[in-house]
């Protein structure tokens, strides 16, 4: 799989040498330059995945990553660009018009870059808050105006750093919430080299407390290193579990599910009877699972609201329509899934392996519920 990404990503980056750079009425000088910068970008390709030494592309330093990521983010957007431009540089081929060869390679050029400093600075940048009011049946009125803040896929790391968890912290705290879902992909890397970054987790507040779920990323790394240093950030894994809440005579049920990559790794697989055992009839249902794929399976529980993350609100279009299809349709924002409501929130950071949130924002989510 390594491999074939790698060859991919040598392959796009020749085809943009071709296309892109030859074309321009440059200097050869500029041409090798601008070569090279592009080159650099296939290094997060080759570092994107750990060594047998245990090295990993998140422990390089905060400029050496923001340099090759942005040069990965341009081969990505100059690309379906390009394929743009060949297709209008054929048909007027066929019809035999003149093709300004240097303007448009020059236009796409600069309009690529454009593209990939705006959509760099989007995906580092504190995420805004999105407000929802919701609806829930047999929502007892005591929990009526009940807060929930959702924060998703912080995947902290050297670029999302603990200056930037800490400024969503203080964010969500700002919200004053009642509850605070965490559901899945905390962070990227070792506890010994990201612990640090994530750290500022432990200053939320809510009324109920801070609750999560695993998202994949907690399997690529050190999974069990991070199960142990949760509870000291003051989160509360759910893992084929359910907690109650209770105001009055109301009750309100969380439940959460790991991710299916645990089951694919010999941990534990999600298993959404086992996390509503012992739950009281006719009570409202919140589930945390980190992949909203599962939605239509989950939704035969009676579940009243399935909250998830893990598709980044598709990052830019084009790659939109890509997540979209391998997650079953769903890839940002609300979903009606049978009885069930589903939101899928775009993340509230950014992901290393593509730093880019191209028209696609993150955000702080705080959800609203209300009774019918």
């Amino acid at each position: 799989m390594f491999y074939a990404f790698v060859m991919i990503s040598i392959s796009m980056c020749a085809y943009e040498i071709l296309s892109l750079i030859l074309p321009l009425k440059f200097s050869i000088q500029t041409k090798i330059l601008l070569s090279l910068i592009l080159i650099s970008g296939l290094a997060k390709g080759f570092l994107f995945v750990r060594t047998p030494t245990g090295f990993d592309i998140y422990e390089l330093p905060y400029f050496i990553q923001l340099f090759i990521s942005g040069a990965y983010n341009f081969i990505i957007v100059a690309l379906f660009m390009l394929v743009i431009k060949d297709f209008i540089f054929v048909a007027c081929k066929v019809f035999r018009i003149n093709f300004p060869t240097h303007n448009a390679s020059l236009f796409v050029l600069s309009l690529a870059l454009c593209s990939t400093v705006y959509g760099t600075y989007e995906a580092l940048k504190v995420p805004a808050v999105n407000t929802h009011e919701i609806y829930i049946e047999n929502l007892g009125k005591e929990f009526d105006g009940m807060k929930i803040a959702m924060l998703v896929d912080i995947h902290a790391d050297t670029l999302t750093d603990k200056n930037f968890v800490e400024a969503v912290v203080n964010k969500t705290n700002a919200l004053n919430p009642d509850l605070i879902l965490i559901p899945g992909d905390f962070v990227d890397g070792q506890v010994k080299s990201q612990g640090k970054n994530l750290a500022p987790l432990k200053n939320l507040k809510s009324k109920f407390g801070v609750y999560g779920t695993t998202g994949n990323h907690e399997y690529y790394f050190d999974y069990k290193g991070w199960i142990n240093e949760f509870p000291k950030l003051n989160v509360k894994i759910l893992e084929n579990e359910n907690v109650i809440f209770t105001s009055g005579d109301s009750k309100l049920i969380l439940a959460g599910v790991p991710d299916s990559t645990g089951g694919q790794m010999g941990l534990s697989a999600p298993n959404l009877k086992q996390a509503l055992k012992g739950i009281p009839e006719n009570s409202p249902i919140i589930l945390m699972d980190h992949r909203p794929s599962n939605a239509r399976e989950n939704a035969k529980f009676n579940i009243s609201l399935q909250v998830s993350g893990h598709t980044h609100g598709g990052q830019m279009p084009g790659i939109y329509y890509l997540v979209k299809r391998a997650n079953k349709g769903f890839v940002r924002g609300w979903y009606d899934v049978e009885k069930m409501k589903l939101y899928v929130s775009p993340g509230t950071s950014q992901w290393n392996g593509f730093c880019l949130r191209l028209f696609d924002p993150s955000e702080i989510t705080l959800f609203i519920l209300r009774t019918l």
